[in-house]
């Protein structure tokens, strides 16, 4: 009797086992993530797009896919992504959302100042994105990012429709110029802490009404504005690239 009752034991623990086991690989397939569909910001190019569908593919076994291995690998190949999330949806679906830093500024045409003072290359954005931003060139890129003091300067001069007036050339944090649009004769000489110049217009207005009265045609003026309570002005024959005299 007491080997019957062992046995019967045995043989429904054997069952609950069986279909717990069973249970786990039908949970595991109901759970399994077989379809991805994706919602790109819209800043992001075709390129970038296409670049990071061709990565979660990789990411592919035995026609599923490991949703905890997909974010890390993308913001490994991908760092200058500000953000991914991921949603599960019924029917072995899960929809990725990127997300793209704001760009604030274009630089040399090759690259773009994001809100996150980044410098990332400009093939992360579409083109109609790219035609929108102020541009302004550089000798060379402040490395990766930018410092607060440069982004302050950089956003207050496009509230200021500075980049509409001139055009910006950063050679270092200290030195920056602006060329006048209408009269490419003309150009400050500032830094960032100069920007933005509002409390200057007035004074910029007369001194260029001053060189327009004494300048010719092949002579270039620069106003220097870094100093306190002063403005240095300079003249180059030849344009300003010329002599200075």
């Amino acid at each position: 009797m007491v080997n019957r009752i062992s046995l019967y034991f045995f043989a429904t623990l054997m069952a609950v086992f069986g279909c717990f086991a069973l249970l786990q690989r039908l949970s595991s397939r109901v759970c399994d993530v077989r379809y991805i569909s994706y919602s790109f910001d819209p800043h992001l190019s075709a390129e970038v797009r296409s670049a990071i569908e061709r990565q979660v593919s990789f990411l592919e076994y035995e026609g599923t896919y490991q949703v905890s291995s997909i974010m890390p690998e993308l913001l490994r190949i991908f760092p200058e992504i500000e953000q991914i999330d991921i949603r599960s949806f019924p029917h072995n679906l899960a929809e990725l959302t990127i997300y793209a830093p704001r760009p604030v500024a274009s630089i040399n045409n090759s690259h773009v100042l994001t809100d996150k003072q980044s410098i990332i290359s400009s093939s992360y954005y579409a083109q109609y994105v790219l035609d929108r931003l102020p541009h302004l060139r550089a000798s060379e890129l402040i490395s990766e990012s930018v410092s607060g003091q440069v982004m302050a300067a950089i956003e207050a001069s496009i509230k200021e429709h500075i980049f509409e007036q001139f055009a910006v050339t950063i050679e270092s944090e200290q030195l920056w110029r602006l060329q006048d649009n209408a009269d490419p004769l003309l150009t400050i000489c500032c830094n960032a802490s100069c920007l933005p110049i509002g409390g200057m217009k007035n004074l910029y207005s007369q001194i260029k009404a001053l060189v327009r009265q004494k300048g010719t045609t092949k002579t270039a003026w620069m106003a220097d504005v870094r100093f306190s309570h002063q403005i240095v002005l300079s003249r180059y024959k030849g344009g300003r690239n010329g002599k200075r005299i």
